[in-house]
């Protein structure tokens, strides 16, 4: 039976399959995902903030992409996945609210930059994505078979 995890802003779990993991509401957050498909091993992160230098004092460990990405390669070595074997999926980023005068990128472009970069840092490939726009997603992750459901208001259901 397959049980449902739900993690909220700011959260993050690694578990095994049959289970599903799911987070409701990313706008500008990300989750990323990393999976081990030898071991059906997998975890998920919904990441607020590109890094956790600019935070005074404790944050919890995924919060932040840096923090986030770190504590679930942790977490999935201390299962026996192996980084070399590791997949990620990135989601989310959104800019919710457009302005004209604002050419910076917003917090969701910096978060999906931020998870880019230490995934490369890592050598974790990113096999599928969906990212930005100016609109919210949620997501389902299966770890029986790594596959991510991306639902979105207003937007065909994605598999990726």
């Amino acid at each position: 039976m397959q049980n449902k995890i739900e993690v909220m802003m700011g959260g993050g779990a690694v578990t095994t399959a049959p289970h599903i993991i799911s987070s409701l509401g990313l706008g500008s957050c990300v989750v990323v995902t990393l999976y081990d498909p030898k071991w059906k091993i997998g975890g998920l992160a919904h990441i607020m903030l590109p890094d956790s230098n600019s935070l005074n004092g404790y944050h919890p460990p995924y919060k932040c992409a840096d923090t986030a990405i770190a504590t679930l390669i942790k977490e999935l070595r201390s299962m026996r996945a192996n980084p070399r074997d590791m997949v990620a999926k990135l989601v989310g980023g959104a800019k919710m609210f457009l302005s004209s005068e604002d050419s910076s990128p917003g917090i969701g472009e910096q978060n999906i930059m931020s998870v880019k970069h230490i995934l490369s840092r890592e050598q974790i490939p990113l096999v599928g994505k969906s990212t930005g726009g100016n609109y919210g997603r949620s997501v389902e992750f299966y770890l029986d078979s790594g596959k991510l459901i991306v639902k979105a208001i207003g937007q065909e259901v994605k598999e990726i």
